[in-house]
């Protein structure tokens, strides 16, 4: 038993990850070869015997447990830049897995912070076109709240902010 067949057996055992999850993964450690690690995700449900979508579902919870590790590539076709196949690499190590684990998360965050902007952008659209800004960033001398400035500092005075006004 090599020492990834054992870590997710010891997972599956521990109940952080489902008996699907292991047999996905069980598959996909399948594929390694001297070349390395980059099977799609039907060849993986087809060895697992379950859908593309669970697949997808076993790969993103190794993804956040730091045991697996996927590199996206880039192929050029026609002169168009397309997605490729993943490359995937199996983490035994707990400094690697750790850290891994905090990519993915980092890059998570990005893309829901990505969402995030273009979804508050997609709002201050006016029919015109361009950037329609609230009280918030106007230098009005009233502040979003409907408060003076002075009122303002006051009232931030009295919650306690310290900050800058």
């Amino acid at each position: 038993m090599t020492s990834f067949a054992s870590q997710i057996w010891t997972l599956t055992q521990g109940r952080q990850i489902t008996g699907k999850t292991h047999l996905v993964l069980q598959a996909l450690a399948s594929f390694q070869g001297h070349r390395g690690l980059f099977p799609s995700h039907e060849s993986i449900a087809a060895r697992a015997g379950c859908s593309t979508r669970t697949v997808i579902r076993a790969l993103e919870t190794a993804y956040r447990l730091g045991i697996v590790e996927r590199t996206r590539q880039r192929q050029r076709v026609s002169g168009r830049i397309c997605n490729g196949a993943n490359r995937y690499r199996l983490i035994v190590k707990p400094l690697e897995q750790a850290k891994a684990a905090a990519a993915h998360a980092a890059q998570r965050l990005r893309e829901a912070l990505a969402r995030r902007k273009q979804a508050f952008l997609s709002k201050c659209q006016n029919g015109s076109g361009t950037n329609f800004q609230s009280n918030l960033f106007n230098a009005d001398p009233l502040s979003a709240a409907g408060m003076s400035r002075h009122d303002l500092i006051t009232w931030c005075e009295s919650v306690g902010y310290r900050g800058r006004t």
